[in-house]
């Protein structure tokens, strides 16, 4: 099995834009051969430092300063698809439409990785 770990970040606001174009090629990933499946993250921005927040002291805090969170930094999210081969992943990709990708390039920021992982653990 071969896993892919995909990294991209939505513009702020396009958020149900993104997740929108990722659901709706699910069906598209299903019927692809050597497809085993995949998990789709959204950030919750924000949500952990608020949580440290509101349980660290303003004295805690001023010694584990945390980043400030910056509004334009979008809504990161990370695809985990899960492949029989890097084969089959790379001939679902080289088989696919480029026009469909276009309607999703708007809505993302310019950082985004993807890459094979190994699991470690297990």
């Amino acid at each position: 099995m071969e896993t892919v770990v995909v990294r991209i970040a939505a513009r702020s606001g396009m958020e149900d834009k993104v997740e929108a174009f990722y659901l709706n090629q699910q069906a598209e990933y299903e019927a692809a051969s050597g497809f085993l499946g995949r998990t789709i993250l959204k950030a919750r921005t924000g949500t952990m430092h608020k949580s440290i927040q509101s349980r660290m002291s303003a004295e805690e805090m001023a010694k584990h300063p945390a980043p400030e969170i910056d509004e334009g930094q979008g809504t990161e999210f990370i695809l985990i698809e899960r492949w029989e081969s890097i084969e089959s992943r790379m001939d679902f990709t080289m088989s696919r439409s480029r026009e469909r990708d276009k309607d999703l390039f708007p809505y993302l920021l310019p950082q985004h990785s993807a890459e094979y992982f190994e699991e470690i653990t297990g």
